[in-house]
């Protein structure tokens, strides 16, 4: 048996009885090649045995893929807030047998910018560029360079696919959980920044009141700075703590509060 290594895919081969060529079909899984199953078996254990390690480099100079995926963020990498966020990207990795390389800006857009770049010239196949939380973004102009996903963000531009929240619909469900454990008068502590969830969640306020009946009241509807301090300078505001407290010290105050 040749050393560790330098085990090639050749000695797969010569080990398993079959050609070069069956090999690389089995191990890279290309789709439609007539090969049984003891055959594949055979060759996975063989390559096993020997510990058989592909060469990625030039897998990926003939196949034109790195199998890595890179993950860009502003501050999730630091919160403890959005750490599922990354698992989640992981283990989707994980699932097609590419890795994640994770990178964080700090909301620095020239880091950011230099951070796409250098996934770009490690061949990528992939970029997710994720924000701290759901907002409008315009994204570094090299990501056009790379297949891109944005995450809990948007752009303005139609070129760009989303993942994010249903502002909405978690809204409506948040509210609708205490109408239906009887509440009636309940208050809405909403964001102050002009942004999509701060518009979907009233949304979903409203549409839970109008199903059960119950009149909108703008006075109970208060918007209040996010405590989360997010890019490099922090929003001093009164947070929603204090606005609760003072909420529920008024003499027709809520029985219920969707913060």
């Amino acid at each position: 048996m040749a050393s560790i290594d330098k085990v090639t895919i050749r000695d797969v081969a010569v080990r398993a009885g079959v050609s070069i060529t069956t090999v690389s079909h089995v191990l890279n899984e290309v789709p439609g090649k007539r090969v049984s199953a003891d055959t594949r078996k055979r060759i996975r254990e063989v390559a096993d045995e020997m510990l058989y390690r592909p060469n990625r480099l030039a897998q990926g100079l003939r196949t034109q893929r790195s199998h890595t995926l890179g993950f860009v963020s502003d501050d999730i990498a630091t919160t403890p807030y959005a750490g599922r966020m990354i698992l989640g990207a992981q283990e989707a990795a994980a699932e097609v047998g590419s890795l994640l390389l994770l990178l964080s800006s700090g909301g620095d857009p020239d880091l950011e910018d230099r951070e796409v770049q250098a996934l770009i010239d490690r061949q990528v196949d992939g970029v997710v560029f994720a924000a701290m939380y759901h907002r409008i973004v315009t994204p570094p102009q090299r990501l056009n360079e790379v297949p891109a996903v944005l995450l809990d963000a948007r752009s303005d531009s139609v070129t760009w696919s989303s993942v994010v929240p249903d502002e909405v619909g978690g809204s409506r469900a948040a509210v609708e959980e205490m109408l239906m454990n009887g509440h009636r008068r309940i208050a809405f502590f909403n964001n102050v920044d002009d942004i999509p969830a701060t518009r979907g969640r009233l949304i979903g306020y409203r549409q839970a009141l109008e199903v059960y009946g119950v009149p909108f009241d703008p006075a109970l509807v208060l918007t209040v700075a996010d405590p989360i301090e997010v890019g490099p300078q922090p929003k001093p505001a009164p947070f929603s703590y204090e606005a609760a407290l003072d909420m529920l010290a008024s003499d027709n105050r809520p029985t219920g509060i969707f913060c």
